[in-house]
């Protein structure tokens, strides 16, 4: 993105202040080649216990780092969806669009040769929503029938002890209707000089394929490789929700039109305790560029 360039340097200069040994790969460059070699084979054993269902996107943020000239510990999200599952809680809840399709980030943290995978689970849908936890019950059989061939052990498991409804959601009110503003949206996020289109999900044409009506929903998958890989230098477990980026785009009954995506620093601080000057940063432009895009004062 062109908001990024700011970014870059400051970011840079940073994280090599801050966090030397870490960003050295050469250094380690055969502890580097072993680790990603690791998290490729669980990633591929994934897309395997994931053959029955469609897969919306995959994403190595490691090596899309690498091509941006940026370095990132080794990661592949992959992301794919179960429709009866998706739609069923769309219709339940417009917001829980964001926390879908099913989603499971493959990972190794800084200077260790453990990978991890990690997921969103049933449990931080249904505190984060506030839904009923039998409305979950396909959407966690789907999970267990995934995650049945994996080592306990590998498992990452995030403490939500804290999260809340409404947990590290940033939502904003467009001026516009929702064609206008899923263009504009669109518009704004390739208009940014290093951004990639990953997919999008259109969830109201999902369910309207299955004789089910929803209000306009859309999620928007995108992103930055330069900038996400700064940011998850030191902490790559946030690629599971903050990378790539996620829209949500919605129109509820009233007819007003939303849109909402994750916080980047509040993910951070759930999962690592702590959040670093890219991810405040890129938050704060995130919520900047947005909001101009869907305002009449623009």
């Amino acid at each position: 993105m062109n908001f990024i360039n700011s970014i870059l340097t400051f970011g840079s200069i940073i994280i090599l202040t801050s966090c030397g040994g870490i960003s050295n790969e050469k250094a380690a460059s055969g502890t580097q080649k072993n680790i990603t070699e690791k998290v490729d084979e669980i990633v591929s054993q994934l897309h395997q216990s994931i053959s029955s269902y469609k897969l919306v996107a995959s994403l190595d943020h490691h090596r899309m780092a690498a091509e941006a000239g940026v370095y990132t510990p080794p990661s592949i999200a992959t992301i794919f969806s179960n429709p009866k599952v998706d739609i069923a809680l769309v219709q339940e809840n417009q917001l829980v669009g964001l926390d879908l399709p099913f989603k499971f980030l493959c990972y190794a943290d800084p200077d260790t040769l453990k990978a991890k995978l990690t997921f969103t689970s049933a449990e931080f849908i249904q505190k984060r929503h506030n839904l009923k936890a039998n409305l979950l019950t396909d959407y966690q059989s789907t999970m267990d029938k995934v995650l049945a061939p994996f080592p306990q052990k590998m498992i990452s498991i995030t403490d939500i002890t804290k999260v809340t409804e409404g947990f590290g959601m940033v939502t904003i009110k467009s001026d516009f209707d929702y064609s206008t503003t899923v263009s504009r949206l669109r518009k704004v996020v390739m208009s940014q000089g290093d951004t990639k289109w990953f997919a999008e999900v259109d969830y109201q044409k999902e369910a309207s394929i299955s004789g089910i009506a929803i209000r306009p929903t859309i999620l928007l998958l995108f992103g930055g490789p330069a900038p996400g890989g700064k940011a998850m230098m030191t902490s790559p477990k946030i690629g599971l929700d903050a990378f790539c980026q996620k829209l949500l785009v919605y129109e509820k009954d009233n007819g007003e039109v939303w849109l909402s995506y994750n916080d980047i620093v509040a993910f951070a601080e759930l999962y690592y305790q702590k959040s670093t000057k890219p991810q405040q940063l890129i938050n704060q432009r995130l919520k900047m560029t947005f909001t101009e895009a869907v305002s009449l004062a623009d």
